[in-house]
């Protein structure tokens, strides 16, 4: 246990608490003021960028990360105004306009689905670096695509993953390296279930557990879903995954759950142990047939516990922000991006034939 990395539960951090006695994290951080500032643009400023986005840049403001919002490209006036406010930021028609104005550092692309790929090739043909939302596009063939344009051009893309940087999933990562499974991991399963009507049940809410499944287990080599449809909708499916390392992995899938009831659960499993994580917020290890399970979660009346930090999308943008300055690997690339939406596409084959889908031999290996 004691070698064990300790994620920050969404709470301040000990160091800040206990250390410098600053139980908010606001004072000065030397580590922090000496990196070098950016310059950070948004496109598309409806909700994902008012709700999770801006906070996310404010909240890194807030705890001293030299970052600043430059511009916001929106074409709803009502919408540009609004995010403007928020943001103290000037807003411009098109990207086009905002790109007129300045070059910043880093593009938010938060724009609707189809607008993604449009959006990050005019940034990253001028020479931008990009963080698009999920899903990196909406079909396999543009987000390849768009992966390869940024490695020509030498331009960073990088993928929304932000349940990586959520402190039960990012404690959960490193208990399995760390070896706490007892193996690697050898099976995968997750449930994940909405009900709001007007969201694509996989490229809306799967495609995070599918980058998880990713992260945790490895490249998929097969894919194989059965499905039931409502008129022309996926309501619920039933995906199974056969690893290159040989694992296995299932997602089970639903539109026919509630929105505000239980909808996110994963489970890892090694050799004689394996960990939970319910609803992104409560991890268990159990990995002693006598002993008690391990539990982390956090203590809900700590002053910062936010959903930028614990939703991951702070913690993301800073990887990013690390990334484009060159003092750190980038942790969720384009090619990971499209690594998911491949499982997308093999998903929707495999329902459509109902037959396995090897994803070397359809051409789907990103």
């Amino acid at each position: 246990m004691s070698d064990w990395k300790k994620i920050d539960f969404g709470h301040t951090p000990y160091a800040a608490a206990f250390g410098r006695g600053d139980v908010y994290d606001v004072g000065h951080k030397p580590e922090r003021a000496a990196k070098r500032p950016l310059a950070v643009a948004v496109a598309g400023c409806g909700g994902v960028a008012q709700a999770k986005w801006i906070p996310a840049i404010r909240r890194l403001q807030t705890i001293g990360e030299p970052v600043r919002i430059v511009g916001l490209a929106e074409p709803d006036a009502q919408t540009r105004t609004r995010a403007a406010e928020l943001s103290g930021a000037p807003g411009f028609a098109s990207l086009g306009d905002l790109l007129a104005a300045g070059r910043p550092d880093l593009l938010l692309v938060l724009a609707s689905d189809a607008h993604h790929v449009p959006l990050a090739r005019q940034a990253i043909e001028a020479g931008v670096p990009c963080l698009v939302e999920k899903p990196l596009a909406r079909e396999f063939a543009d987000a390849v695509g768009l992966a390869r344009l940024a490695d020509e051009k030498g331009v960073l893309l990088a993928s929304v993953a932000n349940k990586r940087f959520s402190p039960p999933y990012a404690q959960a990562k490193v208990l399995v390296d760390a070896g706490a499974l007892k193996s690697v991991p050898t099976v995968f399963t997750g449930k994940f279930t909405l009900g709001y009507p007007y969201v694509d049940l996989l490229e809306g809410g799967t495609v995070h557990l599918l980058d998880l499944l990713l992260w945790f287990m490895g490249p998929v080599e097969k894919v194989h879903a059965r499905g039931v449809w409502s008129a022309d909708y996926l309501t619920s499916a039933v995906i199974s995954f056969a690893f290159r390392s040989g694992s296995i992995g299932t997602i089970m899938t639903s539109a026919a759950g509630l929105s505000f009831g239980p909808w996110e659960r994963v489970e890892i499993f090694g050799r004689n142990a394996f960990l939970t994580v319910d609803n992104q917020i409560e991890l268990a290890l159990h990995d002693d047939e006598t002993g008690p399970a391990k539990i982390w979660r956090p203590s809900v009346p700590n002053t910062l516990l936010f959903d930028e930090s614990f939703g991951g999308y702070s913690g993301l943008l800073e990887d990013v922000l690390d990334a484009v300055r060159g003092t750190a690997p980038l942790s969720a690339t384009g090619r990971d991006g499209a690594a998911a939406v491949s499982l997308i596409e093999a998903t929707r084959r495999s329902l459509a034939r109902g037959a396995e889908i090897d994803l070397a031999a359809e051409g789907l290996l990103p």
